[in-house]
């Protein structure tokens, strides 16, 4: 198993145990973001490009997803 491999088992190690261990969208938006953005920086250099230009579109999805959040929980409250 190369190093590739062993980052994409990490993510998807993280994705499913983020999956079990909260019940809140949010919160499984956050830490998959968290885990991408982690990985992304220290197992960086040993992906190749088109590995993370595979990985970047997601990360930018997710963080636009954390920013609707963020409004969401402002908006909150601001209102209430």
């Amino acid at each position: 198993m190369d190093v590739e491999d062993g980052v994409v088992l990490f993510i998807s190690l993280w994705i499913l145990t983020s999956a079990l261990a909260v019940k809140s969208v949010d919160v499984f938006i956050t830490l998959t973001l968290i885990g991408l953005l982690v990985t992304l920086e220290v197992g960086g250099l040993f992906l190749s490009r088109e590995k993370k230009g595979e990985i970047k579109p997601i990360v930018e999805l997710l963080i636009f997803m954390f920013a609707l959040i963020v409004l969401k929980k402002v908006y909150e409250v601001l209102s209430g």
